[in-house]
């Protein structure tokens, strides 16, 4: 398949990339090429800024692709632009989304918990929330795309050294090193997903499924902060350390997986059309020991 990847550079999307290349698919990057990747020769690349739409339509203008796999659409307006530069050039379209989408509850949140079909689209707004801007670009595809369009609402990534957002590793670092983690003072239990998985489910999407829609992105078992510190502290030998953080805004300690909500991300959907996600936790001595200092085993 010819493929494109907007993004890719890091985290899942660089395991995407990596496994895109290993089945023996063309691929083609697009991003702003300000960060360093270890694809080589293995890719063609087009630097472009995904928010510039005339620049977008330039890139694209006489190229097609059987997918395109968005990494990092934030809002409407890059929905938009990916309509407009792709309209006619691309057989299927896979964005990746967010659980962040959903509102929390305390019962298993399913896809149908948040509907792009009838959301409204604000183009005009002058900015977004991370969960309203991924809403909308949602809303804006789904309403408007003339392809096929997929929305993978991924849970919470984890993953070991190439996390580039320090979250896990934040948590590891500071159970290893006895350090109090900032918490609310009620716990949330969120859906995770590791970086392996989400790019396994990216691929299964865009190359071996026909399926169309939203579809949650998360693998078993729902973890507090304090309970995931908890396994954690199992593997380093320590006993984790917490405190009700006051004011979390300004805690330099506080969890950036503490959630106000509960978010446990149902897949069931992903089960019906022949994906299995296992539970996350077979990973997690791996990512300790990656962020301990061990080597990476594989992409």
């Amino acid at each position: 398949m010819n493929i494109l990847v907007i993004g890719g550079t890091r985290f899942f999307g660089r395991r995407l990339v990596h496994k895109l290349l290993q089945h023996g698919h063309a691929v083609t990057i697009a991003s702003r090429g300000n960060t360093a990747d270890d694809f080589g020769d293995a890719v063609k690349r087009v630097r472009v800024d995904r928010a510039d739409d005339a620049a977008m339509l330039a890139a694209f203008a006489e190229q097609s692709y059987d997918v395109v796999f968005d990494q990092v659409g934030f809002t409407p307006q890059h929905a938009k632009g990916a309509v407009a530069a792709f309209a006619g050039r691309v057989k299927r379209y896979i964005f990746t989304s967010t659980m962040a989408v959903y509102e929390g509850k305390e019962a298993l949140t399913t896809e149908a918990d948040f509907d792009p079909f009838t959301h409204t689209v604000d183009l005009d707004a002058k900015a977004y929330d991370y969960g309203e801007g991924k809403r909308q670009a949602e809303a804006y595809l789904f309403q408007h795309a003339p392809f096929p369009v997929v929305a993978a609402r991924v849970a919470m990534v984890v993953s070991g050294d190439d996390d580039y957002t320090g979250r896990f590793a934040f948590h590891v670092q500071h159970v290893a090193e006895g350090t109090s983690i900032g918490v609310l003072a009620e716990e949330h239990p969120i859906s995770y997903v590791t970086a392996w998985d989400v790019a396994d489910l990216l691929y299964f999407l865009g190359v071996e499924s026909d399926f169309v829609g939203p579809i949650n992105a998360a693998n078993d078992g729902f973890y507090s902060t304090q309970s995931l510190c908890r396994q954690i502290g199992s593997l380093v030998g320590k006993t984790p350390l917490f405190h009700v953080a006051e004011n979390p805004d300004e805690d330099a300690l506080f969890s950036p997986y503490a959630f106000p909500v509960t978010l446990k991300v149902k897949n069931d959907l992903a089960r019906r059309i022949g994906f299995s996600f296992p539970d996350w936790t077979d990973r997690l001595p791996q990512m300790v020991a990656e962020v301990m200092g061990a080597p990476k085993r594989d992409h």
